[in-house]
C-alpha cells in the first residue's frame, strides 16, 4: 500500500512538473520581418525590419504618435547596416549596425541612428548612444503603401536615395559612398589573386577610366597588366591613360604600335582612334575608324564606325 501511495505522488509531481514547462510555438507573424538591401560602389546597405500594415487604422499621429521616439516598423527596433564608412545626407557615418530609430512630425522627421542596434522597441532607447542624427522633410504620396517598407531609387555610382513609405508618406535621405571609398576597396584586391593576371589589372585601369577618377593609378595598372602581357586591350588601355596623364607622344606610340601589330584586326583600328580622339588628332582618329569600318564584318558595325568618324570635326 505505501509503495502505491509512493507511486502515486511520484506520478502526481511529474504531472505538476510538466505543466509547469514552457510552451512556445513559432506562429505567423502579425508583422512580417523583412530583409532590404543593395550595393553603391562596393559597398553594402541594408535593412532589418519588421514591417507594419494600416488595417484601417489611422497611422500619422495616432497609432504613430507625432514628436515621439519611434522604432520605425515592429518588435525589435529597425536595424540600419553599412559594410564601409558613408555619408548620410552629407553627414558622416562610420561602418557598422546602428539601431534606427524615428521621431515623427508633421512637417518634418528626426532620422536617429543609435550605437546601439540590439534593442526591443524603442522603449530603453538612450540619446546619449547616438552616433547620428538628421532632420529631413515628410512628403505626402499620392500612392497608398499599406504595409510599411523601405526602398531605394535615383541610384548613382556614388548614391542612392532611400525611403520610408508607409499611409501616403515618404521620408527620404541620402547615402553617399565615396569614390575614394570604392577606389580603395578596389586597392586591395590586387593583394589577392587577381594581381598575378593581367586581367584584374586591366579592369581597375578600366573602372579609373570609365569614372575619370584617380587615371594616375589607372595608368600604373594598366602598365602593370601590359608588363603581364602584351596584348590588343592592354597597348590600347595603356595608350589611352599616357595620353590622359598629359604623356601624349608616348601614348600615339602605343597607337601606332596598335595597327603596325594587329593590321587586320578591326579592333586595333578602332582602339587606335580612340587614343588619338583622346590626343585630339582628329584626321588620325577620323582614318583609323575608317579604316576599322573596312575590316569590321558586321553592317551595324560599320555603321557605328561611320558615326564615329563623321561627328569628328
Amino acid at each position: 500500500m505505501k509503495t502505491l501511495h509512493l507511486l502515486f505522488l511520484i506520478a502526481i509531481s511529474s504531472t505538476l512538473a510538466n505543466a509547469q514547462l514552457p510552451v512556445s510555438l513559432t506562429l505567423p507573424q502579425a508583422s512580417p520581418f523583412e530583409e532590404r538591401s543593395i550595393t553603391i560602389g562596393l559597398t553594402e546597405i541594408s535593412f532589418e525590419y519588421s514591417s507594419v500594415g494600416i488595417k484601417d487604422r489611422e497611422i500619422w499621429g495616432e497609432l504613430i504618435p507625432f514628436g515621439r521616439v519611434w522604432r520605425t516598423g515592429a518588435n525589435k527596433n529597425t536595424i540600419f547596416t553599412v559594410s564601409d564608412d558613408v555619408l548620410i545626407n552629407g553627414n558622416e557615418l562610420k561602418v557598422g549596425s546602428y539601431g534606427f530609430h524615428t521621431i515623427p512630425g508633421e512637417e518634418e522627421w528626426i532620422i536617429i541612428f543609435s550605437n546601439f542596434s540590439e534593442a526591443w522597441g524603442s522603449y530603453f532607447y538612450d540619446e546619449t548612444e547616438d552616433a547620428l542624427r538628421i532632420t529631413v522633410p515628410s512628403e505626402v504620396m499620392d500612392s497608398k503603401y499599406e504595409w510599411m517598407k523601405f526602398s531605394f531609387s535615383d541610384y548613382t555610382a556614388t548614391s542612392v536615395e532611400i525611403s520610408l513609405k508607409w499611409a501616403y508618406r515618404k521620408i527620404p535621405f541620402m547615402v553617399e559612398v565615396p569614390m575614394e571609398t570604392t577606389f580603395a576597396n578596389i586597392e586591395k584586391q590586387f593583394k589577392t589573386r587577381p594581381a598575378f593576371s593581367w586581367q584584374g589589372w586591366i579592369q581597375g585601369a578600366n573602372y579609373t577610366l570609365n569614372n575619370e577618377y584617380r587615371m594616375d593609378k589607372g595608368l600604373e595598372w594598366a602598365e602593370q597588366a601590359l608588363n603581364r602581357e602584351r596584348n590588343l586591350q592592354t597597348v590600347g588601355t595603356v595608350g589611352k591613360l599616357y595620353v590622359i596623364n598629359e604623356q601624349k607622344s608616348k601614348g600615339l606610340e602605343f597607337a601606332k604600335e596598335l595597327t603596325e601589330t594587329w593590321f587586320e584586326n578591326w579592333q586595333s583600328y578602332y582602339s587606335a582612334a580612340e587614343i588619338y580622339e583622346t590626343a585630339n588628332e582628329i584626321e588620325l582618329a577620323k582614318e583609323s575608324y575608317l579604316k576599322a569600318k573596312e575590316l569590321v564584318p558586321d553592317e551595324n558595325s560599320k555603321l557605328l564606325l561611320q558615326q564615329r568618324a563623321d561627328r569628328l570635326k
